[in-house]
């Protein structure tokens, strides 16, 4: 049900505005009570405007999901570069941290902080987190009640993560209150946010004392930054606002949204039935948890220019709050906004932050959850809840105290158990290939549903699969369906005249009705939804993901044009379906004399900041389609590129690959690749694609210098030689020395 504005929630809008024509909303949105009970006040400021006018704050607060996505998307407009707080003392104050920033300096700082934050890099402690999760959980289920925030939340944040980020012991115990004292100081200066300034004047004074004393845990994500200090990689002054910011935000976030998600399982049980009968809606279960408690209330931004909302006006310079918890429960994006919805596709909310911005540890947060989630699954029979206690941060939304208990799972025989443990397979989803059919010469399209007929995760246009084919064989797949169906998957697979073993396989394995082991969609070519228009070009089997963006464009209703070429007629795949769907889209078969010729030149002749093109095809069009729009001035931010292979790596000399955590040293000969050589001497590395496309096997780079072959890494992440995909990456230095 959606919570009605009422009196006791404090004070509500008032029937008047300000000079920019914005409705007035007068509530202290820093107070205890507001803090306490906030769901009725942002559903009040939805309903009176997309942007309200804060008396008590002097600022504008951006209240609905479509418009603070797009403020959010467009940084230039809404700087955080002033500092992202509530008021100016509080922005003076943390100004220059990674979320206080904009371009190019936000740029260098992200990509010193995020190698470790990596989905691949995070894999390497997973078991441990599971391990310990699963133990925690057995634990509680024999107890009569316990606190979730304390016994529960806390756990992978204060005995996993802290360790990560390797402050030494003094340090350690003070991480919880110097991030809650940031984020204090990330509201207003009000009673918390004063005490907020003095404690972190003390964290600053300790990391000053702790970096000149070398006293970072070896092989942590400190000791990393201090590493890259010493060498000269990264600036000096660098260093200490680094580390900062490995310690405010790594734990208050993941504990609050760890919180919410135990507290919707508790109050909906039918919710935490069909996690039980579906694993793979873990995921799902997350993002709702995220959606619905919003751990970070809003963050500012300080206007650079003139803007309109709703046909108010925003002068430059004005601040605006960019309020992620009211946005995700904009009953406008989301149907029954209030209610926790394991099904729901909500991997869209800005719980996370979106655009430039969005939360480096994200994926850390959201394995944390899962883990917890899936231990549940298997453990837990039912989950009691009391009254929580909310926690009072000028911030973070989250719980002081939450009261549980936990029914243990009854035992099941050893086939059921078996079952759901399969089932729960981290990340994987199994399948049921719902048919196939020849689509072009050489082309199947796949149709892949939920082996046990439930729905399967939303994705987004331009995201892919992984497919696992046996035998250690797991290659990726663009997902070219329309991404508003979740009954089914569609891929669309050519057959390799120098297959690797993956193309081969599905087309020889896989017929109707058989099984296969699938991935949650990965989007490493993602849609701008917001550009003003776009180009959509399309060689041979690079249609799939771009056959997925006509869809979305067409159901946003958003202009566009898509070319599609081919060498021969014969093998267009999806000719009609596109003509049906796109009336207007321009073909280009080269065996068809009246065909026309494409001509990268033509096509993006008229380069602007509102228009992004996107091309995905064989490596001849791609450089082509690059090279053009280098020449033609394109803006890199517009040019979106997807390759569905790497270089080759027969060009290049032998190089000597050192493993320094293992000790041992290999040579790598021409033709053969570091994965392959550390593989045959048993040093396992994460790898999926092996072809440079997925990013899984990135490898930290201690020295050397890295002949860098992939799709993943951007020029910049390249520049700074800090990881190497390890399946098609080589080296132009004699020697290359790795952190494995």
């Amino acid at each position: 049900m959606s919570c009605p504005y009422s009196q006791t929630d404090g004070p509500g809008p008032r029937a008047r505005s300000n000079l920019a024509g914005a409705p007035v909303y007068d509530a202290d949105l820093f107070a205890d009570e507001f803090i306490q009970k906030p769901w009725g006040h942002y559903a009040a400021m939805r309903d009176i405007g997309p942007v309200v006018w804060l008396p008590v704050h002097g600022a504008y607060a951006i209240t609905r999901y479509a418009e603070v996505r797009r403020a959010l998307h467009n940084w230039q407009t809404y700087s955080s570069a002033q500092g992202v707080a509530g008021d100016d003392a509080g922005c003076a104050f943390l100004r220059g941290n990674t979320l206080a920033s904009d371009p190019p300096f936000h740029d260098e700082l992200r990509k010193a902080m995020a190698p470790p934050l990596y989905p691949a890099a995070l894999q390497a402690v997973r078991p441990r987190m599971a391990a310990t999760i699963r133990a925690v959980i057995e634990q509680l289920t024999t107890h009569d009640s316990f606190d979730g925030m304390v016994d529960l939340a806390r756990v992978l944040p204060v005995n996993v993560v802290r360790d990560l980020v390797g402050l030494p012991e003094d340090g350690r115990g003070n991480m919880l209150t110097w991030g809650a004292a940031s984020f204090d100081i990330q509201g207003v200066q009000n009673a918390r946010g004063r005490k907020g300034l003095e404690l972190v004047k003390e964290m600053r004074a300790w990391i000053a004392d702790a970096l000149a004393a070398d006293r970072f845990s070896p092989g942590s994500w400190t000791a990393r930054i201090q590493k890259l200090v010493k060498s000269g990689q990264i600036p000096p002054e660098f260093g200490p606002q680094l580390i900062r910011d490995y310690i405010n935000p790594s734990l208050d976030t993941t504990i609050s949204a760890t919180g919410q998600l135990l507290y919707q399982l508790a109050r909906n049980p039918d919710q935490f039935d069909r996690l039980k009968r579906d694993p793979h809606l873990i995921p799902n279960a997350v993002d709702e948890a995220v959606r619905l408690g919003s751990p970070i209330r809003l963050f500012s931004r300080t206007l650079t220019a003139d803007a309109q909302i709703g046909g108010i006006s925003l002068p430059a310079g004005a601040r605006a709050y960019m309020m992620f918890a009211a946005a995700n429960r904009d009953e406008r994006h989301y149907a029954d906004a209030d209610r926790f919805d394991v099904s729901r596709p909500a991997a869209d909310h800005l719980g996370f932050g979106h655009g430039i911005h969005m939360c480096v540890g994200m994926h850390l947060a959201k394995m944390e959850m899962e883990l917890i989630a899936e231990a549940l699954v298997e453990g837990v029979e039912r989950i009691e809840a009391g009254e929580p206690v909310v926690a009072l941060n000028n911030t973070i939304y989250s719980f002081a105290q939450l009261p549980l208990r936990f029914v243990a799972a009854k035992a099941r025989p050893a086939s059921q158990i078996a079952s759901t443990i399969t089932a729960s397979r981290p990340g994987w989803i199994e399948a049921r290939v719902l048919g196939r059919v020849e689509v072009a010469e050489d082309v199947i399209s796949f149709r892949l549903g939920a082996a046990d007929g439930s729905l399967l995760p939303a994705f987004e246009a331009g995201a892919h699969i992984d497919v696992d084919l046996g035998d250690g064989l797991v290659r990726q797949y663009s997902l070219c369906g329309n991404p508003g169906r979740q009954d089914e998957y569609r891929l669309g697979v050519l057959r390799e005249s120098q297959s690797r073993g993956g193309s081969e396989a599905m087309h020889e394995r896989l017929d109707r009705g058989s099984t296969v082991w699938i991935g949650v969609p990965r989007n490493l070519f993602a849609l701008e939804e917001e550009a003003g228009r776009s180009i959509l070009i399309a060689g041979g089997i690079g249609v799939t993901p771009i056959l997925a963006m006509a869809y979305r464009l067409c159901a946003l209703q958003r202009p566009f044009e898509l070319h599609y070429a081919t060498r021969t007629r014969s093998r267009a795949a999806f000719v009609d379906e596109i003509a049906a769907l796109v009336p207007d889209a321009l073909f280009y078969f080269g065996d068809v004399a009246e065909s026309r010729r494409f001509d990268a030149a033509r096509v993006l002749a008229a380069p602007s900041d509102e228009l992004h093109f996107y091309c995905c095809g064989p490596v001849g069009l791609i450089d082509d389609v690059v090279a053009t729009a280098a020449r033609q001035g394109w803006n890199p931010k517009n040019v979106h590129i997807e390759r569905f292979a790497a270089q080759h790596v027969d060009a290049g000399a032998p190089f000597v690959v050192h493993a320094r955590r293992s000790g041992r040293s290999f040579p790598v000969p021409v033709g053969r690749t570091i994965l392959e050589v550390l593989q045959e001497a048993g040093i396992a590395v994460p790898r999926s694609c092996e072809a440079g496309v997925c990013g899984v096997c990135l490898t930290p780079v201690i020295q050397g210098d890295p002949d860098h072959r992939d799709m993943v890494l951007t020029d910049a992440e390249k520049a700074s030689n800090m990881q190497i995909a390890v399946c098609c990456s080589r080296s132009c230095s004699a020697d290359l020395i790795l952190d494995i």
